[in-house]
């Protein structure tokens, strides 16, 4: 996309300069018919570089058309240029582009930087951007106060500073929820009336109606939604309201300048579809309500990761990690992003997972508890599935031979090592208790064979004891031998240890305590 928008702004570039040095190229008598030409390829061009950058988002958009309106240099040109632009995003059928006429009309039309064609213009401009601005797409949803049949107060999307009061909140539940503003002798709306009880009927989705009566006459309202809106389903729950004094102002907020006016409003109270009909009211609600399928532990999302902690090196440590996945939590939360949030948390967790030492173990073990396990996010069949059951068994990985606890009495075939007070290293094979292995600090190493990095582990012990260090014990164990020559002591060891990643090097004191656990003697 990078490539065509240069290609285009060339192209834009090219028809403003071209059509301002028109301007004095042509004689006097054939000005009118240069005009109509000109206006046509400038009309062309606008509606060519738009078309193709219609499907960007919003604010893409709005750069560019401050990029085409400040290209022209002419004042004529760029009015023309500006109003094009104009013309282009309020006659749309694009839901959601409208912002960017609202954003042309606040920075160019409004504040006199390019004059309409007319004052009447203007003030269609000004009306335009006023009966817009609250409720573009993305936008909080205004808040409302508007009257049940029974003439009691209900209050829609209160603002998050608003003082409590006894008006009661029915937006309160985090479902979607539709908006419909409706009149009773509107044709269009005895339309959409008749497919939205079809829909809601026939689909039963876990949504909120809002069904908001623009008229004043009850009996009336009471008559249309007796015969017309009975709305019948399980999951669905309809609200009929109205406005009968125009105290809410919803004409403004919700721009309501005819009807029928269909809204559709996320969970977290954000506009996500406007001016819609209820066959893409349906389509729109079917993809929201999708479960999402998300896949994790991705080589791209391990690269990202790969970086973010790169410059940390081998000093990282378990606050560092713990500082970032706390960020990625406030971040997404800030922008009401939860599939952000689960996604980058996921990720993070497939991540850890996968890398040794201790401070990506103690990130791993707080990630579970905190971000995870006792989060609201994770609440669909695709979660549990994918996050919250690897999640469970993880805590109970990470719940053993915890720092601090005593290390379990187990008799495991082994080979002890340990420097003699005379300097030489002195190896015995036999069977040792794990608790008693009868040095000040003492290293229990379990490992593979053809596993290189326990290969370079197991010779940094030798290298420990080599040094002359008589205080210190190192205990080697063969897994793959136990399981061939002792297999109950190796079930014994994967019950009692979190083996799932060799080796695992754990450090105990005199006592058989338990003072370190995910360790590299490497490091």
């Amino acid at each position: 996309m990078a490539n065509v928008l240069k290609i285009l702004r060339i192209a834009a570039v090219t028809i403003c300069l071209y059509a301002g040095a028109a301007e004095t190229a042509y004689c006097h008598p054939c000005q009118e018919s240069l005009d109509s030409l000109k206006s046509a390829a400038i009309s062309s061009k606008v509606k060519e570089y738009l078309d193709a950058i219609v499907a960007e988002p919003v604010e893409i958009q709005k750069q560019e058309t401050d990029f085409l309106i400040g290209t022209c240099t002419d004042s004529l040109v760029r009015q023309a240029v500006a109003l094009d632009i104009y013309s282009y995003y309020t006659e749309s059928k694009v839901m959601g582009v409208e912002a960017v006429a609202v954003y042309v009309c606040d920075k160019w039309f409004i504040p006199g930087k390019i004059r309409m064609r007319s004052d009447m213009d203007l003030m269609g401009a000004r009306m335009f951007a006023e009966f817009n601005r609250s409720s573009l797409i993305g936008m909080q949803a205004p808040e409302m106060v508007l009257k049940d049949s029974l003439g009691n107060d209900k209050r829609l999307f209160p603002l998050p500073d608003m003082a409590p009061d006894s008006i009661p909140d029915i937006t309160a539940d985090r479902r979607y929820r539709i908006l419909y503003f409706y009149s009773t002798g509107c044709p269009q709306c005895k339309i959409e009336t008749i497919l939205l009880r079809n829909i809601l009927e026939n689909d039963d989705l876990p949504v909120d109606f809002y069904a908001i009566f623009t008229g004043r006459d009850r009996e009336e309202w009471m008559r249309y939604t007796r015969l017309q809106m009975d709305i019948k389903t399980s999951r669905t729950r309809v609200f009929h309201l109205w406005d009968p004094h125009m105290e809410s102002d919803f004409q403004i907020k919700y721009g309501i300048l005819q009807t029928p006016g269909l809204f559709l409003v996320s969970p977290d109270g954000k506009i996500t579809g406007r001016r819609l009909d209820a066959v893409t009211l349906e389509k729109l609600l079917k993809e929201s309500l999708a479960p999402v399928e998300m896949e994790y532990g991705s080589a791209e999302s391990s690269g990202f990761y790969d970086k973010l902690f790169q410059p940390f090196g081998d000093s990282i440590r378990c606050e560092n990690i713990t500082e970032i996945a706390r960020h990625i939590e406030e971040s997404a939360a800030g922008a009401g992003d939860t599939l952000l949030f689960k996604q980058m948390t996921g990720d993070l967790m497939y991540y850890l997972t996968n890398r040794r030492g201790a401070a990506y173990k103690c990130a791993l073990d707080s990630l579970v508890h905190r971000q995870i396990l006792s989060h609201p996010a994770w609440r669909t069949a695709d979660d549990s599935l994918k996050v919250i059951s690897f999640a469970r068994i993880l805590e109970d990985l990470l719940s053993k031979t915890r720092e601090g606890s005593p290390v379990p009495g187990l008799k495991i075939n082994g080979t002890l090592k340990r420097c003699s007070p005379g300097g030489a290293v002195v190896t015995k094979e036999g069977k040792f208790r794990l608790d008693k292995t009868g040095g000040k600090t003492n290293y229990i190493i379990f490992h593979t064979e053809g596993c290189p990095i326990c290969k370079a582990e197991i010779a940094a012990a030798d290298s420990l004891l080599s040094d002359g260090k008589k205080n210190i014990r190192i205990l080697l164990i063969d897994m793959d031998m136990l399981f061939s020559a002792y297999p109950d002591q190796a079930q014994a060891l994967f019950d009692a240890f979190d083996l799932t990643s060799m080796p695992l090097i754990i450090s105990t004191d005199r006592k058989g305590t338990i003072t370190g656990r995910y360790l590299s003697l490497v490091e």
